[in-house]
C-alpha cells in the first residue's frame, strides 16, 4: 500500500456531527456486522462486564465505576482516518496509532455499536492474546565468515541499524549490549506494563512508561527483564560477546517490554494483547525514523485466534508498517504448536462434512488459570455449515453422553454439561466474515471449580453442512494445553470421526505476507553442566525442533510460503538477564549465558541478519531481504525438497545472504519513505548518542555494524553422569 502512516489530526466537524445522531440511536452489540464477534465472548447480552487480566480480551476501566463499562482495546478499519478519529473521541474512546487504513483504539463497550455504525468505520477487530513464542548456531549460518568479511567486501556488523526487540524487555546493563567504550547499546525501552514515568510521545493517548538513553546509560532507568526472555533474544539478534556472538554486535536495540509475569495457577505467560503489538512496532520505526536509520522488529510471539490467513487487522496493521517503506522489515517466530504425537495431533483440524455431521475429537489436558479454553472456526469461501458441542465420560466409545443443539449460521445458542460443571457459548452470528468473507464461528468452553481432572472428559467438534473449514483450539500455551486427537472412523456412535491434522499451526502474525516466519533446528542437542552430560530428547542434530510450528496458512495463495525460512533453534546459548534465575543444567560456564529452545530462538537470528542486509544498503524492503535470504537458503538430507511447509525455503546461509544483497538491487527508496509522526525535539530522545548513521545507500559502498520459547521446565531434557 505505502500509504503515509502516523499521529493524524482530529477528526472533522462535519462527520462528528453526524455521528451524533448515531451516538444516540444505539444499536445493539450482539450480530453487528461490523464487529469482530470475539467481542461477544467476553460479554452476555450485549452488556459490558468486568474481565480480569487473564480474561480473552483486555479492558481498561475508564472511571472509578467503569467495572460496568470497560474500555475495550481494538483495530479498526476505516475509510477515512479523520472522520474516524473524531467518531472514537465522540463515544469516548481514543486512537493510538494510525498504519495505513487500520487504527488502535481504546473504545468504552458500550459504545463499540455506536462507532461501528459510522459510515467511516469499516470493521472493529478485537485485540488478540498473544502469547511467548551463538557459539554453534553462529558456525552453522557462516556468522565467522561474514565478520571476516570471506567473500565480501567489508565486515558486517549492523553499525547504523536499529533492531527492535517486543518482548518481555532487556538487562540493558548486561556487558552483550555495552560498545567498546562500555556504552549501552540500548536506545529507548518502552515498558507497557508499567505505571509511573513518562509514556512515549510518539503513541497518542500514551500508556506505560519509557526510559531514553540518558537514563539507560546512566543505569537509573529502572525497567527489568524478571523473565528473561527478551535479553536472551536480544543477545541473539545483537548480542557482543566474543563467544557467544550475536549476528549483529555492532546494532543499536529499541525494546518494547509488555507484563511477562506468570500465572501460578497455570504457569504461562499472561496474555498480551495484538493491538500493542502493532504499536510496539509503531515506536521502534518512529525511533528509528527520529535517527534517520533502517530497522528491523523482532517478534518472538504469537496467537492462534483468528483466520491465519493474513487478513485479520492485527496482520493489516503491521503490514501498513513496512509496505513501500525502505529501511524496514518485520520477522517473527513460527510457533511452536506443531505435533508429533501419536494420540495428539495438535491445535488445527478441518474437513468438509459433505452433507452430513462429523466430528473431530479434543481433549482438554491442563486447567488454566481461568478455565477459559476456545475453539476458532472459520469456514471455506461458499461454506454453509452449522456446528455443535458433544461430552464424553472419558474417550470415545460410542454416542456421547451429552451433546448441544446444532447451531446455523447467524444463531448462537449458550448450554452446559455435566449438570452445569462445563459451560459452553457457540457464537455463530458472523455469517460472512467482513474482512475476508469466511463463516466464522467462536467456541468458548468453561469449566467449573468443580473439575478437578479435565482428562475425565473428552469432547467433540460436530459440523454439519458443506464447504471445508479451519478450527484452531486456544490456549496454546502452555504446550498441550488443549489438543485435537487422532480418533477417526466409525466407532459406533452418531456420526463418523476425523481425525485433526498437523497442519496450519503457524502463528499470527507470522501467518502475514508482510512479515516473514521462521522455523527453528536443532545446533545443539547435548552439553556438558553440573557433572552431567545432558540430552535434548527427541532432538536430532541438523533436523526440525519435532515443535516448530507447519504451513502452509489458511490462505497460501495469498500469504505466500510459510515458514519463509528456518534458522537455529535449540539448544542456543544467549544472553541471560541478572534478574532471572536459571536451572544449572541450562547455565553456561561463564554465568551470564544460557540456553533456550523454541521458534523464538529461531526469529532474531533472521532480524539480525537482516540488520546486516540494512547496513550495507537502507534502501532494501521488506521484499528485498525476503527474497536474499530465501533464494540464498540451503538444503539437506533433513530439509528435503524445498520450499516445504515445515522447512520453507530451507537453512538459513547468512554469508550467501550478504553476498546476494551485496550484490543485490534495492527496490526502495530510503529518503523518499513516508515519514511517522515524531516527538518535539525537547522531548529528550536524541541526547547523547552517537548512534553511526554509515549505512551505505548502494550496493558496492557496504559501511561497517522466540506465540513462543518453550519453558525451560518443559524441555524434554535428560542427564547422564560424566
Amino acid at each position: 500500500m505505502g500509504e503515509r502512516i502516523g499521529v493524524l489530526v482530529k477528526g472533522r466537524i462535519l462527520s462528528a456531527i453526524a455521528f451524533v445522531g448515531v451516538f444516540f440511536a444505539a444499536q445493539a452489540l450482539l450480530a453487528n456486522p461490523k464487529i469482530d464477534p470475539y467481542l461477544e465472548l467476553g460479554f452476555d447480552d450485549g452488556r459490558a462486564k468486568a474481565l480480569s487480566i487473564s480474561a480473552p480480551f483486555p479492558s481498561v476501566p475508564s472511571s472509578d465505576d467503569a467495572q460496568d463499562d470497560p474500555q475495550v482495546e481494538v483495530f479498526i478499519k476505516v475509510s477515512d482516518v479523520d472522520a474516524a478519529r473524531g467518531v472514537v473521541s465522540l463515544a469516548g474512546g481514543s486512537v493510538r496509532v494510525v498504519s495505513g487504513q487500520v487504527m488502535t483504539a481504546l473504545i468504552p463497550a458500550s459504545r463499540l455499536g455506536m462507532v461501528a455504525d459510522a459510515e467511516e468505520v469499516l470493521f472493529i477487530e478485537a485485540s488478540k492474546p498473544i502469547g511467548l513464542s551463538n557459539d554453534l548456531a553462529g558456525a552453522e549460518i557462516g556468522l565467522s565468515e561474514v565478520v571476516q568479511a570471506t567473500g565480501l567486501p567489508a565486515s558486517y556488523t549492523g553499525d547504523g541499524v536499529i533492531i527492535g526487540i517486543v518482548d518481555t524487555g532487556v538487562d540493558y546493563a548486561h556487558p552483550d549490549f555495552l560498545d567498546a567504550e562500555g556504552r549501552s547499546r540500548v536506545l529507548a525501552i518502552w515498558d507497557q506494563s508499567r505505571t509511573g514515568g513518562t509514556a512515549p510521545v510518539e503513541i497518542d493517548d500514551g500508556y506505560g512508561s519509557e526510559c531514553l538513553l540518558d537514563s539507560i546509560s546512566s543505569g537509573q532507568c529502572p525497567l527489568m527483564d524478571v523473565d528473561g526472555h527478551g535479553t536472551h533474544v536480544s543477545g541473539i539478534a545483537a548480542g557482543g560477546d566474543e563467544k557467544y556472538r550475536g549476528v549483529a554486535p555492532g546494532a543499536h536495540l529499541v525494546v518494547v517490554k509488555y507484563d511477562a509475569r506468570l500465572s501460578l495457577e497455570s504457569g504461562y505467560a499472561d496474555t498480551l494483547f495484538s493491538t500493542k503489538i502493532c504499536e510496539a512496532a509503531y515506536y521502534v520505526f518512529a525511533k528509528a525514523a527520529q535517527y534517520g536509520v533502517p530497522a528491523v522488529v523482532n517478534l518472538s510471539l504469537g496467537t492462534h485466534l483468528g483466520a491465519h490467513d493474513g487478513t485479520s487487522l492485527f496482520e493489516q496493521c503491521l503490514a501498513g508498517l513496512v509496505q513501500g517503506q525502505a529501511g524496514r522489515a518485520l520477522v517473527a517466530a513460527a510457533g511452536n504448536e506443531y505435533s508429533g504425537d501419536r494420540d495428539y495431533t495438535g491445535i488445527h483440524a478441518g474437513f468438509d462434512p459433505q452433507g452430513e455431521i462429523k466430528a473431530t475429537n479434543f481433549v482438554i489436558m491442563k486447567k488454566t488459570g481461568d478455565r477459559v479454553y476456545y475453539i476458532d472456526l472459520w469456514g471455506a469461501l461458499g461454506s454453509d455449515l452449522s456446528v455443535g458441542l458433544a461430552m464424553h465420560k472419558g474417550a470415545p466409545a460410542g454416542s456421547p453422553v451429552q451433546k448441544s443443539d446444532m447451531v446455523e449460521k447467524g444463531d448462537k445458542v449458550f448450554g452446559s454439561f455435566d449438570n452445569g460443571k462445563i459451560s459452553y457459548l457457540i457464537n455463530a452470528i458472523e455469517s460472512k466474515s467482513t474482512l475476508n468473507g469466511k463463516q466464522h464461528v467462536g467456541i468458548r468452553i468453561m469449566l467449573g471449580s468443580s473439575v478437578d481432572n479435565p482428562m475425565s472428559y473428552s469432547f467433540d467438534l460436530m459440523v454439519g453442512g458443506t464447504g471445508g473449514f479451519d478450527a484452531w483450539v486456544f490456549p496454546d500455551k502452555p504446550a498441550r494445553t488443549i489438543q485435537f486427537t487422532s480418533i477417526e472412523g466409525d466407532i459406533g456412535g452418531e456420526y463418523k470421526y476425523v481425525t485433526g491434522d498437523r497442519v496450519k499451526s503457524i502463528a499470527m502474525p507470522a501467518t502475514s505476507p508482510d512479515v516473514i516466519a521462521v522455523a527453528a533446528y536443532a545446533t545443539r542437542t547435548s552439553w556438558s553442566a553440573e557433572g552431567y552430560n545432558w540430552q535434548f530428547n527427541g532432538q536430532e542434530l541438523g533436523a526440525i525442533l519435532n515443535f516448530s510450528s507447519a504451513g502452509p496458512t489458511a490462505d497460501p495463495a495469498y500469504t505466500g510460503q510459510k515458514p519463509e525460512i528456518s534458522a537455529p533453534g535449540g539448544m542456543i546459548a544467549s544472553s541471560l538477564s541478572s534478574g532471572t534465575a536459571v536451572s544449572g543444567q541450562v547455565l553456561s560456564d561463564d554465568g551470564v549465558h544460557y540456553m533456550q529452545a523454541g521458534t523464538s530462538m529461531s526469529a532474531p537470528f533472521v532480524s539480525g541478519a537482516i540488520a546486516l542486509m540494512f547496513q550495507n544498503n537502507k534502501n532494501f524492503t521488506q521484499g528485498d531481504v525476503e527474497g536474499f535470504l530465501t533464494k540464498s537458503a540451503y538444503a539437506d538430507s533433513f530439509t528435503g525438497s524445498v520450499p516445504n511447509d515445515r522447512w520453507g525455503a530451507g537453512k538459513l546461509d547468512l554469508l550467501k545472504a550478504m553476498e546476494a544483497a551485496v550484490n543485490g538491487v534495492a527496490s526502495g527508496d530510503f529518503a523518499a519513505q513516508g515519514s511517522l509522526s515524531m516527538p518535539s525535539e525537547n522531548s529528550g530522545g536524541k541526547a547523547g548518542c552517537a548512534l553511526a548513521t554509515t549505512a551505505a545507500t548502494g550496493a558496492s559502498a557496504p559501511a561497517l555494524v522466540l506465540t513462543m520459547a518453550i519453558a525451560l521446565a518443559t524441555l524434554s531434557i535428560r542427564r547422564r553422569r560424566s
